[in-house]
Order: C-alpha cells, then structure tokens, then sequence
C-alpha cells in the first residue's frame, strides 16, 4: 500500500511517514510494504506501536538492509481492536519492551505464533497445546541491565531507546518490581553528583526476595567522595552496591568484601535457593515457580527415578526434582554456578540425591555421552539451543521422557527435529509469559519415545 504522505524523503533528517499498517511482525511491530516510487526500489517499514488496520504517523530511526525501522509516538486510527492502552507513560520511545499497546490474550496470540511457525517450518507437529500461561504483567522483573549516559548537566538511566543506543531517560519502569523502579530517578541524581559520572556506562540490577543489588560498572576509580555518596544511597533506600571495575570478577562492595548472596523461596518444595547477583536465575520469580511445577508434572511419579538436568545453572529445577525423590544429576558451564547449586544442595538437605559436575555441554568431550543411564532428561539451554551433543545424548538415552524448557522457539524447533529422529514425539508443548510486553517467550515441551506411555 503507498504511504500517504512522505516529507523529508530526500533530505538527511530523519523521514516521516503516513502509512497504513498491513502486518504485524512476530516482532510485534506493524509491518508495511512502500512500493516502487520515483524509481526507488520497495521498502518495508516497521514500525513500534503500530498495528494492523491502523493509520499512523511514523518517524524513521534506523535503515537496515533495505528495511526501515519507526516509532509511532501516538496510536493510528481508526484503533485496532488489539491496542490497549499503555501501562508505561515511556512507551514507546523507550526500547525494554515492545508489546505495551497490546491487550494480553492478543499479546499471548502473538507468541504462541511465533512457536507454531517455527514447528511448521521443521514439519513439527504436537500431538497437543496447552493453554498459554500469564500471571503478571507488571511489576515481575527483577534482573536488568539500565545504561548511563551523561550529556551535559543531564543524567539519563534506563534502557535503550527505540532502534537506537541512545539511553532513554526514565523516571521508573512498570516492569520493574517497585523496589527496583523507584531507584531509577535517586540514581540520577547521585551520579550527577559523582566526579566519574561520565565514567559509568551501565548499572545492573539483581533482587531476591527481598535485598536489591546494583553493580555499578565504573571505567575509573571512584573517589573518596563518591563511595561516601554510594555509602549513603546504600543506607538510605536499603539495598546492597557492588563495584564492578571489570568484568563480574571484579565485584565488590564499598569496603572491598566479595559479594553478599541473594535468596529466593520455593515454597511449594521447601527450599531456599542462593545466588551471586551476577549468576543466572529467571525475571520472574512468580513465573518460575509454575515453570518448575509444569516440568515436575510432565515427569510424572519421580519415587526412585534417575534424571538428568542438563544446564542446570544453580540447580532451579534440580533441586525440586530431588525433593520429589528422583536421584538427579546436574550439569552446567559455569563452575561457580555450579558451586552454588552444590552449596544449595546441601544447605537444603539433598546432598546426598544429587551430584554436579561443570561441564560445557557444547565443547566439552565429557559431556559428548551420558555418564549414566537415565530415566528422564531435563533441558534448559540458552538461546542457542541444546547444541551439537543432543543427538550424541539421546543415542544413549534409554528412558521415555524429555521435558525441554526453552527460551527460543527457533532453536527449540531445530532440536525437535533431533528428537523426532530418535524416535521421540512432542507430545504437548505450551508458552509460559515469562517477559511480559515483550516478545520473548518461554517454552516448555514434552517429548515422549514414539510408542511409550506416560506413568504417573
């Protein structure tokens, strides 16, 4: 459809459209096709804050591979009867999350799509869904990475904006737990007062369930008067700094002590997991919960099995499926994060129904085979998917079930074909909202050997 109106076409100031929107991204950006015009070959345009049927004003921040990138600072008309209004008074100039103007079951629809195209593309087909999960959508976040930008007298601290590097300036952030968002606007006046204020190019953000932590990366010592000012905010709104001068090696307090663990409760198991801020744990506390009661449902009766959780991080799955009396083994990359799973282990009394090992499931030729027969598999790999060892696993794999947690349908498709050819099945598979307004999506399936039935 042609754009109708364009201004600035041919000048460098950034172009300014009106188009109707034809698409909607799996992105969740409204998508729309500029045919041929005065010669110049056909442009998509995508464009935040936009849905399809709408007619919006747009302004182009980025040009990519032919593809131009917009922000539509107000919502098109006629309304799409998908927008909602925003909870966020930033959206959408700030870039964190996408699909604030979405109502929810539309934003789910979304992302449920986003799994079902990546499954078609590999001929996947599950035997059944489950019904999308969401149980918040504000206030859940509790890990971030904001920027720092200083420019002139004026501190900005938030996210990145919109197809850009520039940082947006926040006042709070709704996705954030409040903790966490009404530190936003102290920050910025403190590191306006600091003499490396330009020196600070991102503060990260970590909380338990209840003690924050900010690690404060610094390119240049900080002066005595600025730990004075970082020991006062510290004191006055009750959470724990970190200095990072390099890399998360170099985390450290105010007085030069190693860095203070944090905690979060698994009720329903009794268990008390610590972490290090820097190390991996979910966003969404809430949300784990049902991802680990989803995952310990789809094994089923654990009494007297042998499971293996491969990317087990600090042991979130491992330890609620030794509570249910399976005998797990454990393994992760990170030695430290493996540390602290065994310290997890025995602080909660199942150190003697697990066993850890750190392992790169990738390279490592260790981690080529299974050192034991299993009953059941457990993965929860990164983006990048289990990797080149699953077919090698699962070679050597004689039990029924693999429960697969995954936090890209892309990769989680492509490893579905791996399992089909080893003569497993997706038997269910469903989205859990772990990030909502955004478009990343939690997976959970489960595979079962092509003729087994489930016990339990």
């Amino acid at each position: 459809m042609h754009p109708l109106r364009v201004r600035c076409a041919m000048s460098k100031k950034p172009v300014e459209l009106t188009l109707a929107v034809e698409h909607l991204s799996n992105e969740g950006l409204g998508e729309t096709v500029i045919p041929n015009h005065d010669g110049a070959p056909p442009r998509t345009v995508m464009m935040r804050n936009a849905l399809p049927g709408e007619t919006v004003d747009a302004r182009v921040l980025k040009r990519r591979k032919g593809v131009w990138y917009a922000e539509c600072a107000t919502a098109g008309e006629p309304a799409s009867p998908m927008r909602s209004p925003s909870a966020c008074q930033h959206f959408p100039r700030c870039g964190g999350c996408s699909l604030h103007h979405m109502k929810e079951q539309d934003a789910l629809q979304l992302k449920q799509s986003q799994l079902q195209q990546a499954l078609a593309e590999h001929n996947i087909e599950p035997q059944g869904w489950q019904k999308p999960v969401r149980i918040n959508r504000l206030g859940y976040r509790r890990k971030a990475r904001l920027g720092v930008r200083c420019v002139g007298e004026h501190v900005f601290v938030g996210f990145r904006e919109s197809f850009s590097n520039r940082v947006a300036r926040l006042d709070n952030c709704v996705v954030l737990t409040p903790q966490l968002s009404g530190l936003i606007t102290p920050l910025r006046s403190l590191i306006g007062q600091l003499s490396i204020a330009s020196k600070i190019p991102q503060i990260e953000f970590a909380q338990g369930d209840s003690t924050a932590v900010l690690m404060i990366r610094h390119l240049q010592p900080m002066s005595p008067q600025d730990l004075v000012l970082w020991q006062q905010f510290e004191q006055q709104h009750a959470v724990i700094i970190l200095l990072q001068s390099g890399g998360y090696d170099t985390l450290q307090t105010l007085d030069g002590q190693p860095p203070e663990r944090l905690g979060y409760q698994l009720p329903n198991w009794g268990l008390h997991m610590q972490f290090l801020p820097h190390q991996f744990t979910q966003v969404n506390l809430e949300m784990n919960q049902v991802l680990i009661r989803y995952v310990l449902a789809l094994l089923g009766n654990l009494k007297h099995k042998k499971v293996a959780d491969l990317f087990c991080g600090v042991g979130n799955f491992t330890l609620p499926l030794a509570r249910q009396g399976a005998q797990v083994w454990g393994y992760e990359a990170s030695a430290d994060a493996v540390a602290m799973a065994e310290e997890n282990a025995q602080h909660n009394g199942l150190a003697e129904r697990v066993s850890f090992a750190a392992l790169d499931l990738y390279t490592d030729s260790q981690a080529a085979a299974l050192p034991v027969q299993v009953d059941a598999l457990v993965l929860d790999p990164p983006r990048s998917g289990a990797g080149p060892n699953l077919p090698r696993w699962l070679a050597d794999f004689k039990g029924d079930r693999v429960v697969y947690v995954s936090c890209n349908p892309k990769t989680f498709a492509a490893d579905a074909v791996h399992l089909q050819t080893a003569g497993f099945v997706l038997q269910t598979v469903g989205i859990f909202d772990m990030f909502p307004n955004t478009t990343h999506v939690e997976t959970i399936g489960c595979f079962h050997r092509t003729g087994a039935h489930a016990d339990g």
